[in-house]
Parts: structure tokens; sequence; C-alpha cells
């Protein structure tokens, strides 16, 4: 219940005196402002995503139910354009594989993390960090390292991480450009409905382009709330987003929560 993770967030969220990197600012109550009516919300539909044509009919069907229901409370419809995020994955999966190659080097096995000790008498230096790295990392992270270390490497900086960090610039600022005409955006969060346990695991790159409408987001460093939108003819749920602003959690749960009010939650066959 979006009650639940307001009350959760609020516990969790602030300034931590500890920790340089976190935010020093006030929190404000997002249990509060739950209730608050969403007339004269503006609500950006991102066209190029709802008119993808990958996007599941099913999931189009539940965007552009939220739309109505919105509308139904005083909310407007607004058309935006986010012309870059078409770009994102691409650029995703250049910037966070070089981040994580970087970040993940210091687990060695000697400095920090897992460490896999072979026979006895059998303990080179070099030979028990590759032990340990092969052994404690799974198959998604060993992919990611080896993709950041490409990318990061001597003659590909510049046509690889260098361009990226310049898309996601420019997808940044497409997210500003769109929150000065809106408040918050609408749209699907993966293409397709839930996939079965185990369907895609050995197709990393299908794996991948189901965050084709939500690492834009990650990028802009912009917050996304994902809620249920029933099931499809498969009984298999699906989903719709919201996104806003920085810092603007609390509209976020404000509109979700007006949703959940509404029914929006409840499971419905799409058409």
């Amino acid at each position: 219940r979006i009650e639940d993770l307001a009350a959760c967030l609020q516990v969790i969220s602030g300034h931590d005196v500890r920790d340089s990197t976190s935010l020093n600012a006030a929190v404000p109550n997002y249990s509060q402002q739950l209730n608050q009516p969403l007339k004269g919300l503006r609500v950006g539909v991102i066209r190029e995503q709802v008119e993808h044509e990958a996007l599941d009919d099913s999931i189009r069907a539940a965007v552009q139910r939220g739309q109505q229901v919105l509308q139904g409370m005083g909310a407007s419809i607004v058309d935006v354009e986010l012309p870059h995020t078409r770009y994102s994955v691409a650029t995703y999966y250049l910037v966070a594989p070089s981040e994580a190659s970087g970040n993940l080097a210091r687990y060695d096995g000697v400095h920090y993390g897992y460490r896999q000790l072979g026979d006895i008498g059998d303990s080179p230096l070099d030979a028990m960090i590759a032990r340990s790295r092969s052994t404690g990392f799974g198959a998604e992270v060993k992919r990611r390292i080896m993709l950041g270390t490409f990318a990061l490497s001597a003659g590909y900086y510049d046509a690889y991480y260098k361009k990226a960090l310049q898309v996601r610039r420019l997808i940044a600022q497409d997210y500003r450009q769109a929150f000065e005409a809106v408040d918050v955006l609408l749209g699907p969060v993966t293409p397709t409905t839930a996939f079965r346990i185990g369907e895609k695991v050995n197709d990393p790159v299908q794996m991948y382009l189901e965050d084709l409408f939500t690492v834009g987001a990650n990028l802009a460093g912009v917050p996304g709330l994902a809620i249920p939108a029933g099931i499809d003819t498969n009984n298999l749920p699906l989903a719709i987003q919201l996104q806003s602003s920085g810092l603007e959690e609390a509209r976020l749960l404000q509109v979700a929560y007006q949703l959940q009010q509404a029914g929006f939650f409840q499971p419905a066959i799409a058409p």
C-alpha cells in the first residue's frame, strides 16, 4: 500500500551525519500529502514510449486507463518529448558497467570481499584473487565488469565512456525541460508484461531491453515509482510508472495514492 510506503520512506529518509554522500535537506511529511487533491496537476505522457512498437498492447491500455482516471480527478494531460531517451539503454549499459568495474575492483579477496583459497601450497596472490573473483561474482556482475573494463580501456575511453557521458547529459536535459511543462510523467515500466521465471535468463540483451523505459530516470537522477496496473490475458501482472523531478517523491506518492484510492490497482484483464 502506498500509505505504508510513505511511512517507511519517512523513517529511512534524511541526512546521515556519518555519510558525506547523503543529502542534507529537509524531508517532507510524505504521509501528510497523500490526500491532497490532484486538481490542476499536469501529467506528461511520453508519446514515443506509449507508441513504441515494442510496447505490449495491454500495457499501452493500462497507461491510457491511468490517463483517464487522473483526468477524472482534475489533472490535465500534456504530451511531452524526451528525444534522447531512445539512447538510454545503450548509454546506461556503458556508464553503469564502467562504474561497476571501478567500484568492484577493490573486491579482490585481500582488501575486501569473498576469499576463495586453493589447495595447500597453491597460494600465489594472483591465483587467489582470480579464484576469489571468479567464485564470488555471479554471471551478470562478471558481464558488467568486462563491459566496463573494456569501455574504460585505453583507446576506447573516448569512443565509448566519454561519449556515453555526453549523451547522459542530453537525457538529463530532456527531463529538465519536460518538468518545466509538467509535474509528473506517466508511462510504461517495461515493454512487456511479466515473463516466466528463467525465461530470459540466457539472453542478457533481451533482459537489458526490459529497461527501455526506466534507465532514463537513472541517468537523469530523477525519482520513479512503478505501480501495479492489473494483469494481462495470460494472468501475468503488468505495471505503469510515474516519474517526477528531483526531490519530488512526495508528489509521486500523492498521485499513486490517489490512483490506489480510485481502484486503479485492482486486477483487470486487459482488452
